[in-house]
Parts: structure tokens; sequence; C-alpha cells
């Protein structure tokens, strides 16, 4: 959901808008943007990719789905609640107690496989972080029955707590969001990495280990389900009936880049674990105070406790914005990181004209990395109706596995409908299609050479197509994304699978996985407010999926908020 980054306070006509790097806290109503021929500069995305005056969603049609009651079964591979939609609060109460904590988006999740565990943790952007730095703006919550159920654990504990400070209090740390989970298989260790304010003031990137131990709660819990639905009464009380007893400790948040600059701030990490070595990788976007915005990447051997210092992925380009970095390591050591790059005209001073994934590669362990390798050149897609960042186009985020065994690389992305430069070779500067396809990459030789790129969807791709997140186990290549091509309207957003069972080159029939259809029309306290990214897992060999969406209105009938869902994939024939 949100870049949570740069820190500042901005009056905007009668808006104060509070921005992080990409996760907005809005205080009063917000003119709504509206999509028009205007262009994103070079210099506006290295100020603050995020720092935009963006539509608020105030005044937005109502969901169009009738209240979710009945229409998810709560159980095992049906959709899921993963945070606990009871919480949010009633869109009656007075401003601004009716905004506090209605998103939960941009989700991740950490599965433990060893043993036939069925410990699961899901985390995600918070809204509720921006009033109470014990609740977070990356929350998190957990199952230990596969995903059957879960408790919404709040957010992760910080090490100072200021219930009752307002937002970016000093004296306390914030988690500011841009949520990654990654696991140990080995150890069992949960690590979250998460956009953070540290006692200093600094916005830097922490790490909150997790194990999962038999132990009382140590943060705000609650059964994650629909009780109050059509029980205003229910509604912000806590359901703490027969709460397990087993469930992810915390350990405190360890800064994993240290020595900011002034002005500086990072965006966008994200973590991996090597499962032969237990040694952790973090890539991240660095915005130095100097307009430059370099890849850089830090490592731990000692499971989280210490980073090394930053070693430079791809060094600052005066005329390309590099973004949404994601890294992995071969069984052979490579260790691979792939990202979006958008390149603008006139060296950097004029529009964006072309767009490219990129991976660079490192046969050193992260010391020194290759020149970019191009993967695929591609187009941009307009920002999906009810999305309300208010840009030109959506975040591309490649996502990025690898197949432990064979060593082969996938990476999937999209690729929108509206090319950035017209066939008389002038830059087109106009709207951006609302449509686009999802595709897949291949890499047999360590990242250094890609094949053509696959297809995924099997539509024609003339709606919204967004988010995909891709896992690999044995020959099976699993693909889940956002579309919205049951409505030809492009409002009704669904989630999507696929299965490729020949390693990545032919892809059979996708199958939808969301069982409620729902807009992004929604009301919510922060932007944006569906994420930037959904992440995926494996459970049992089968694709875990988690995304937000908006089927859940309190009380029936009135307008829904981002609620968190996971599912585990059904249709694909796996």
């Amino acid at each position: 959901m949100k870049r949570f980054a740069t820190l500042r306070v901005r009056l905007l006509a009668t808006a104060l808008i509070l921005s992080i790097t990409g996760f907005a806290f809005l205080y009063t109503v917000h003119p709504t943007r509206a999509d028009s021929a205007s262009f994103e500069t070079l210099q506006s995305l290295k100020a603050n990719a995020d720092d935009d005056p963006i539509a608020a969603d105030d005044g937005a049609p109502a969901n169009n789905v009738p209240n979710a009651t009945g229409q998810h079964d709560n159980g095992h591979r049906g959709n899921v609640f993963a945070n606990d939609p009871c919480l949010d609060p009633l869109a009656t109460a007075p401003a601004p107690a009716n905004r506090r904590a209605t998103v939960q988006s941009e989700t991740t999740i950490g599965v433990l496989r060893r043993g036939g565990s069925k410990d699961i943790v899901v985390g995600y952007n918070d809204s509720f972080g921006f009033f109470d730095n014990t609740q977070g703006l990356t929350g998190f919550a957990y199952s230990v029955d596969g995903g059957q159920s879960f408790v919404d654990g709040g957010a992760l504990p910080p090490l100072v707590k200021a219930p009752n400070g307002p937002f970016l209090a000093p004296g306390a740390d914030w988690f500011l969001g841009d949520p990654v989970l990654a696991v140990d298989q080995k150890s069992g260790t949960f690590y979250y990495a998460s956009l953070y304010e540290d006692l200093g003031g600094h916005q830097t990137v922490s790490v909150s280990r997790g194990h999962f131990a038999v132990a009382p709660p140590s943060t705000p819990e609650s059964n994650s389900n629909t009780r109050c639905a059509g029980h205003p009464e229910l509604q912000g009380v806590p359901d703490t009936t027969n709460l397990p007893a087993l469930r992810p400790v915390w350990e405190p948040p360890v800064v994993a880049v240290n020595n900011l600059g002034p002005g500086d701030a990072l965006d966008k990490e994200w973590i991996f674990v090597n499962q032969q070595t237990g040694e952790l990788y973090i890539t991240y976007t660095r915005f130095n105070g100097d307009g430059s915005t370099p890849l850089e990447l830090v490592r731990s051997t000692d499971g989280g406790h210490t980073f090394t210092a930053p070693t430079t992925i791809v060094p600052n380009l005066n005329d390309t914005f590099n973004q949404a970095t994601q890294p992995v390591v071969t069984p052979s050591g490579r260790v691979i990181v792939s990202y979006i790059a958008r390149t603008f005209a006139d060296g950097g001073a004029g529009p964006e004209d072309e767009n490219r994934i990129e991976v660079a590669v490192s046969n050193d362990d992260g010391a020194t990395f290759s020149t970019p390798i191009v993967v695929a050149r591609v187009n941009p897609e307009a920002e999906p109706l009810g999305y309300n960042r208010g840009r030109r186009s959506i975040l591309n985020a490649p996502f990025i596995t690898v197949n432990d065994e064979t060593g082969a690389v996938y990476l999937t992305y999209f690729n929108g409908k509206t090319p950035l430069v017209n066939a008389d070779g002038t830059i087109f500067l106009g709207p951006l299609a609302h449509a686009g396809d999802i595709l897949l990459s291949t890499s047999t030789d360590g990242g250094s050479s890609w094949g053509t790129p696959v297809k995924v969807n099997d539509d024609a791709g003339t709606t919204s197509h967004v988010f995909p997140s891709v896992q690999v186990n044995d020959e099976n290549v699993f693909v889940g994304w956002i579309d919205r091509r049951l409505d030809p309207a492009n409002q009704l957003t669904n989630e999507w699978a696929d299965v490729s069972h020949d390693g990545g080159h032919t892809f059979g029939a996708d199958q939808v996985e969301s069982d409620v259809a729902t807009t992004w029309n929604v009301r919510a306290d922060a932007r944006p407010n569906f994420g930037d990214y959904n992440s995926s897992a494996l459970v049992g060999g089968r694709l875990a999926l988690v995304w937000a969406d908006g089927r859940f209105g309190q009380p029936a009938g009135s307008a829904a908020t981002p609620d968190t869902i996971f599912t585990v994939a059904t249709g694909l024939g796996d």
C-alpha cells in the first residue's frame, strides 16, 4: 500500500496531509484531482515519489456490492479475513473517529513449512498507526491452523509505546509500513521488515524477529470474523474468545540501515532469506537530500541482529528513476535484484519515454553488482478506478522468485496498453489506458539473459490488471494478480490465479479466487487505499494469496473499507 517515507506536514487548501513515502493520512476532504494530460516529472519522483496532492475517497460512490455476510465461508480454501474487519470504525462515527484504522492493505505473507507446521503470518499497512504507535502502520495477523482462521494481532510492538501522542511524537519509535515478511525455514524465524522511524527521529528500515511460541498476547488481539455484520453494537469490540495459546512472539525492532544524512529517507524495502545459509538480504531505494535515488543492499549473517554497511545495486541516474527492488539468491549463490526503471527524455528534463523491467546481478554476495540487465520493455498502466493516489500510472512492481532445485528464475509484472512513444516518435502525454496484461519472464542462467515474456492471463487484457506475484513448486509456476475482466465498466475487482506445469512456458485457464467482487471506491483514512503490491506464498505446495478488497461494510449498506483477505487458490490443477 504505500511507501511510508519522507515525513513532512503540508497544508493543501483545507487538507492537512501527513505524508510518509507513500502512505498519507487524510484529515479532511480533499478535492478529487481529475485524470488529465499532465505528466509526472523525474524531478518530482526523485524529490518524493509519493508526495503529490492525492485525491481523497470522500464523496466517491459507495461500494456497489452487497454486504459480505454469508458470501465467504471463512473456511479452508475459501476467502478468509486476515485482519478483523469489525475493528474498523463505523462510518456514522464523528470525524475523525470515522476514519481511524480504515485501511489494511499492501499485503505480505510468511509461511512456516517445516514439520507440518500450520503457522502463518500476514502483514499489511494498517492506518490505525496514525493515531497510536502501539498499533502502528505495520500490522499483522496470524494463523495456527493453516489459514482456516486468523487472529488480528494489531501491529508490531515498538520500543517505546506512545498510544496518546500525536503522530511521530518525539521520544517514540514508529513503524511506517511497506511491510515485507520472510521466513527462515530451518530456524523457524519470521523476519518482518518495515519502514521505521527510530527514537532519534531518523526514517530508516527495521527488522523485527518473531517465533511462534506458547505465550500470552503481547499486543491487542482479536479473532478476525464478521460478527458485527448487522450488529453495530459489536463494531470496535475485540473478539478475544478462545484465542490460541500459540502465537508469534516479536523481539524489539533492529535498525538495518544506519547513518542517514540530512534529508535522506528510504522506501520500498524488500527482504529475502537464503534458506541454505540463513543470510538476510534487504534492498531498498534511498532518497537522498540532494535528489539522488540509488538502489542499495544490506546483509545480515547473524540472523538479523546486525547488518552490513550499504552497497550500491544501481547508482543514481540523472535520467531514470528506479524503484521497487526485490532480491533473491540462486542455488549457486548469485544475488539477483529486480526493479522497475522509468526513463525520462532530454536527459531527465522531459516527459517519461520508456519503462523497463530490469535486474542487476552479483557474484560476490552483494558487494558489487553488474550493469543493469533489461528483462523487458513495458508500457505503464493507469491507476485502477477507485485507487486514491491520483497519479498518472500505478507502480509496476515486479515480483521475483527462484526455483531452489533447478536455479530457474521467474519474474512477473504487467504490461499496459498505452505506449509512451507515438508511432511518429513523439512522446504520448495524455491519460493512460486502464488496461494491461500479466507477463512472466524466465531466466535459466542466473538472470544473465531472459526468454521472451509469456502472457499469463487468458483474457484480452482490456481492463485493469495489476499487482502480480509468482511462486514456484517443482515445475509448477503459480501467478496471482488483480484484474477486472468480469466488469465491462472496469470497477468490480477480483483476485485471479493461474499455473504453468512446464516451468513457465505455457499457462492454462485462469481461475478467479475471490468469492466476492468489489470496487475500490471505499472510505479510507489513508492513501493509497489499496497499496502498491500484493504478495503470495506456498502452503502445502499450493498457492496462498493475500490481497485487500472492499467487501465488508459496517453496518450493511454503508461504504466498505479495505480489508486484507487470504485464500489458498483452487481450480489450478495442482
